[in-house]
C-alpha cells in the first residue's frame, strides 16, 4: 500500500493569507529591506529562466531557494523579532510549501521561555502535528503479526491514535488559543484523508491504548482525545508576548547546514549593540560542502548557484530539469506502507 502525504497543512498561525516578512522594528530593517529586494530580483530571474525552460521543477526550486533566502535574510538583520509569530509562521509555510523543506531551520521552534515569543508555540504544535502523522504511518507499518482481522482493527487504531495525537496537540500545547489558527482545520483535513472522524475512534482508542499498546509518544498535555472528552476550545488570538531580544541567541556569528539544498550558510547578526556581541555585517551567504563545489561569503555555492546581491543567500541558478529534480526532490512524497 502507498499512503500519499500531501501538505494537509494551511500555514499555522494565518487563516488565509501567505505569511509576509515585514522590516518594522526589526534590528538593522533598511538592511532587512535591501537583502530581501535582492532576493525578490534574483527570484524573479529564476522564474523567468523556468519560465523558458517550461519547467514546473525549476518553478518549485525557485520558490523554495526564495523561502530559504528570505529567512536567512531575517535571520541576519531581524534576529530580535525571530521568536514572534511572524517569523514561525513564515517558517511553517516554507516547510509546507517546499517538497524537500526540514529542519534545522535557524530560530525555530522558540525555545520555552523566550521574550517576545509568540502567545501560542506554532512551531512546537506544527512539529506535534507531523510527528503524530509519522508515528502514524510507522504504527500502520507494524501491524503485520497477527490475523488479517486483527491487523485491520489495530491498523484502524492507528489511524485513530494518530488523529487524535495531532488534535490532543492543539488543545494540549496551547489550550487558550482558538484552534482554528493553530491547524484544527488541517487535523479536520487529515481525518477526510485517512477516512477516520474522530467521532468513530472512541472504541478504537480504548481497545489499543494509543501510548501503552500502539506505541505512540505521549501528547502535551497527557490525554489523548476522542470526540467525547475533547477539552473545551480556545478563543485567544495570536500575539506576541512581553519581553526583548537583546543579543542573537546563536551568536553574532554562526552556521547551519539547510538539509533541503545541503549548503552551509553562515549568518551573521548586524545591528548588534555594543555589549551584545560582535556589529556583524548583516550577511547571510552560503557556502556548500562536497562534490556539488564551493563558495564563499556572499556566494551561493555549488554547480548550480549564482551569486547574491546586498548580503543575500542567492536562489540557485535552475538548469535542465533532471538537475533540478535531483536537488529538491519530488513534488509528492510516497511512503511505503
Amino acid at each position: 500500500m502507498v499512503r500519499i502525504l500531501l501538505p494537509i497543512f494551511a500555514a499555522i498561525g494565518v487563516a488565509t493569507a501567505v505569511v509576509q516578512l515585514t522590516t518594522t522594528g526589526c534590528s538593522d530593517s533598511s538592511g532587512l529591506q535591501t537583502c530581501l529586494n535582492a532576493v525578490t530580483a534574483l527570484t524573479s530571474k529564476c522564474l523567468n529562466q523556468a519560465d523558458a525552460d517550461a519547467s514546473q521543477l525549476e518553478t518549485v526550486a525557485c520558490g523554495c531557494t526564495n523561502y530559504i533566502s528570505s529567512y536567512n535574510c531575517y535571520a541576519s538583520h531581524c534576529w530580535n523579532r525571530v521568536n514572534e509569530c511572524e517569523y514561525q509562521s513564515y517558517i511553517i509555510e516554507y516547510l509546507i510549501n517546499c517538497p524537500t523543506a526540514k529542519t534545522p531551520v535557524p530560530y525555530f521552534p522558540t525555545p520555552k521561555g523566550a521574550p517576545a515569543a509568540c502567545s501560542c508555540n506554532v512551531g512546537e504544535v506544527y512539529e506535534a502535528i507531523t510527528g503524530s502523522i509519522s508515528q502514524g504511518t510507522t504504527c500502520v507499518n507494524n501491524q503485520n503479526g497477527g490475523d488479517a482481522f486483527t491487523n485491520v482493527q489495530r491498523i484502524q487504531g492507528c489511524e485513530c491514535c494518530e488523529v487524535s495525537a495531532a488534535l490532543s496537540s492543539i488543545y494540549g500545547i496551547c489550550p487558550t488559543t482558538d484552534p482554528t489558527l493553530i491547524g484544527l482545520n488541517q487535523v479536520q483535513s487529515l481525518e477526510t484523508n485517512l477516512n477516520t472522524p474522530i467521532d468513530s475512534c472512541a472504541p478504537y482508542i480504548a481497545k489499543y491504548p494509543c501510548e501503552s499498546d500502539l506505541g505512540f509518544p505521549a501528547v502535551a498535555g497527557g490525554t489523548f482525545y476522542d470526540a467525547a472528552n475533547l477539552a473545551a476550545s480556545g478563543t485567544a488570538t495570536l500575539s506576541n508576548g512581553p519581553g526583548t531580544v537583546t543579543a542573537p541567541a546563536s551568536g553574532s556569528v554562526f552556521t547551519y547546514t539547510n538539509p533541503a539544498d545541503s549548503q552551509v550558510y553562515v549568518i551573521s547578526a548586524a545591528g548588534v549593540k555594543a555589549g551584545g556581541g560582535d556589529s556583524g555585517s548583516g550577511n547571510a551567504a552560503a557556502t556548500t560542502t562536497g562534490s556539488s563545489g564551493s563558495g564563499s561569503s556572499g556566494v551561493s555555492g555549488g554547480s548550480n548557484g549564482g551569486t547574491s546581491t546586498g548580503g543575500a543567500a542567492s536562489p540557485g541558478k535552475t538548469g535542465v530539469a533532471g538537475q533540478v529534480s535531483a536537488r529538491w526532490g519530488l513534488l509528492v512524497v510516497a511512503v511505503f506502507s
